[in-house]
Order: structure tokens, then C-alpha cells, then sequence
């Protein structure tokens, strides 16, 4: 059996050999932070193998250090996102390992530039580094992660539904009101993300914005 339980100040999407750990979406979820941090726990033995393997995350600002309500205020609870992280496993023979963030694990920035709940994300495709998750990565550019002072926060574990992406939507009309600027209609109003296939030079900048209705002459309102 192996289980792991992970938390984060910020959001964390946890991985493992390449493959996400779960379908949830924006874990640890909202709380007062200051009073209390959830964590998940998910089953991951069917993503263990022999020999070598990598458990990583992506952590984000979320609504810890990111922008919140309607004061936008950034670092409301704290200034640095944090990754708190524990795997347990048992083997046939009745041992165990518990694998525990600490020092010692790397971290680096990825294509990620910036990512806020209110104000967008940023995403620099050039910056891609196939394979981080996977066994066999060259971590060496990256530098050892440094621990930070424990919070009075008390550590519970989430006890909503997670949530989770449950349709996929196509445009029902796709539209140009103005010369390289196009406008899709989704057909209804929803909260989600969009998937776009796009080719261009490196460093083509391409901007998504989001919007619930349209102005008299087609653009986004």
C-alpha cells in the first residue's frame, strides 16, 4: 500500500512518475489559513513501480499569497507558499518507508511566470521542462528547497467534495470583430478553462481574456 497526504500554503498539484495524483482541482481549498491548512490523502499505489520513481509538485500562489477579495490585497496571509508533503508505504514483507519533504528535495521555477486567482496566469511555453517528474531528470540546475518556520495553523483534513472538472465544452461560434482578435462563444456562462492549439515563433505572446457578454461591435464586454 502507499498513501500520501499533502498540503500546501498555496495550491499544489501533486505528481507522480509523470502522472497527476488525482483529478482535484485548486487542493488544499480555501480556509481562514491563519486558524487552519487542509491536506488531501490519496491512494497512489497503482503509480509506484521497482526500482526508481519521482513524487513532485507545482505550487501556486492560490488565495494564501495571491490576490484576495475585493481589497486586492496580495500576501494577505503570508509572503511564500510552502509544500508540505507524506508518503507512506508498506511492502509485502510487512516494512515500511515514509518519504517526507525536507531539505533535501529540489525545487525550481517553470514555465509558470505568475498565476493569481483574480488576475491570470502567465505561461512561458519556452521555459518547459519535459520530463521533471519522471526518474532519470536532471535536477542538477535546480537548488534544495529551504524549510520554513511552522505556522499556528492547526493541519485538518478537507472534508468537502473536491472540486472537479466535470464537462468539456466547444464553441458554438467563433467570431473576428477586429483584425487578429477573435471571440468564442461557449454558449453558456461556466466556470472552467480554456484549451487552445496555437502555432507561432517562439516567444509569440497569445492573450486570453474572459468575459460574460459582448460590447455593441462584437468585442468582449
Amino acid at each position: 500500500s502507499a498513501v500520501l497526504s499533502i498540503s500546501a500554503r498555496g495550491m499544489v498539484v501533486p505528481r507522480l512518475n509523470g502522472k497527476p495524483v488525482s483529478d482535484d482541482m485548486f487542493a488544499p481549498e480555501y480556509t481562514d489559513y491563519a486558524k487552519r491548512i487542509q491536506y488531501r490523502t490519496y491512494d497512489v499505489a497503482r503509480l509506484l513501480k521497482r526500482g526508481g520513481n519521482t513524487l513532485g509538485a507545482v505550487v501556486g500562489d492560490g488565495w494564501y499569497t495571491g490576490y484576495i477579495g475585493i481589497i486586492m490585497i496580495r500576501d494577505f496571509y503570508g509572503p511564500r507558499t510552502g509544500l508540505l508533503a507524506d508518503l507512506r508505504i508498506q511492502y509485502t514483507d510487512g516494512t515500511r518507508d515514509v518519504i517526507a519533504t525536507d531539505a533535501a528535495w529540489r525545487c525550481a521555477e517553470g514555465p509558470i511566470i505568475s498565476s493569481d486567482m483574480l488576475l491570470g496566469e502567465n505561461y512561458d511555453a519556452r521555459r518547459d521542462m519535459p520530463g521533471w517528474d519522471r526518474p532519470g531528470f536532471d535536477d542538477s540546475g535546480w537548488k534544495n528547497s529551504e524549510v520554513l518556520e511552522p505556522t499556528d495553523a492547526v493541519l485538518t483534513a478537507q472534508p468537502s467534495q473536491p472540486v472537479r472538472i466535470v464537462d468539456s465544452l466547444k464553441p458554438v461560434a467563433v467570431t473576428e470583430p477586429k483584425p487578429g482578435v477573435f471571440v468564442f462563444d461557449m454558449g453558456q456562462n461556466f466556470a472552467g478553462w480554456a484549451r487552445l492549439t496555437v502555432k507561432g515563433p517562439a516567444g509569440t505572446m497569445v492573450t486570453l481574456r474572459f468575459a460574460e457578454m459582448v460590447n455593441p461591435d462584437g468585442t468582449i464586454y
